[in-house]
């Protein structure tokens, strides 16, 4: 059977979608002339949705900068999904438990549409706190999250998410550098084995120097990964013993609650 090309169009729909895209990669926000230049529209053409995503609060305006940026409203949309919901109700009391007895922030990401989502995340105690926003959303294969939720996969799973993060790329045009080639050649059947072997992945950060990521998967009744916690470890420099644990110490600490999680969720 040939299946017939879809030739139905909803141009305002789309161009209401182009700038959430457009300002969800976007850290410091854009002007309107910056989104009309950027989308190839005119000012005029993209001054009404710009209002109407205002008025239905999916984007904001800073009247300081005069620049357009994204709200929380659809990490809140898609928190009340229940399977993500039901995740981060079970997940945050372990989190919080965890970033008191280690003294790290600590951040909970799923796969979505390609990428790296993260979806909720709790603050170190300490008055030192490096910490990644609840919103952000990264290349799966940057992130020590995205390499052990995709480790932690079926391999016609896993190759169907990496094929979906090429088919993003692409379309929010972004041309294959040589970090991205060099990530897709590093992750190896031996990187996915070292993970699924040491059931998590602990490794320095390719975004902030300094840093280490502790990365664990959560799992669910299907014994799939659907999420993976990560600690942002810094090694701090003081004499104090009461300043948290050491790496190992973190790591197992992290493995063990996360462990607990996952059988709330219905792992075995």
């Amino acid at each position: 059977m040939i299946r017939k090309k879809n030739t139905y169009s909803a141009p305002a729909l789309e161009k209401g979608l182009d700038i959430i895209e457009l300002l969800s990669r976007s850290v410091l926000g854009l002007s309107q002339a910056e989104i009309a230049k950027e989308l190839k529209r005119s000012v005029n053409e993209i001054y009404r949705m710009l209002n109407i995503l205002v008025a239905r609060k999916y984007i904001e305006l800073d009247t300081d900068s005069d620049r357009y940026k994204l709200t929380f409203k659809l990490l809140q949309l898609s928190s009340q999904h229940q399977p993500i919901k039901n995740i981060m109700e079970k997940s945050l009391p372990m989190m919080r438990e965890v970033a008191q007895l280690c003294n790290h922030s600590i951040h909970l990401s799923i796969y979505y549409a390609g990428k790296l989502l993260v979806i909720s995340q709790v603050d170190s105690p300490s008055s030192f706190n490096y910490s990644v926003k609840a919103g952000s959303n990264f290349d799966l294969l940057e992130t020590s999250s995205g390499r052990v939720l995709l480790a932690f996969q079926t391999k016609e799973e896993r190759e169907r998410r990496l094929k979906r993060r090429k088919l993003f790329m692409n379309l929010q045009k972004k041309k294959s550098n040589a970090l991205a080639i060099a990530l897709e050649k590093k992750f190896s059947s031996k990187i996915i084995h070292e993970i699924v072997k040491n059931k998590c992945e602990v490794v320095k950060s390719l975004q902030v120097n300094g840093v280490t990521n502790i990365s664990v998967p959560v799992f669910d009744h299907t014994n799939n990964a659907i999420a993976a916690v990560t600690i942002p470890f810094l090694q701090r420099v003081n004499r104090d013993t009461n300043i948290g644990l050491s790496l190992a110490a973190t790591t197992k600490l992290l493995k063990g609650h996360s462990m607990m999680l996952s059988k709330k969720l219905g792992y075995n």
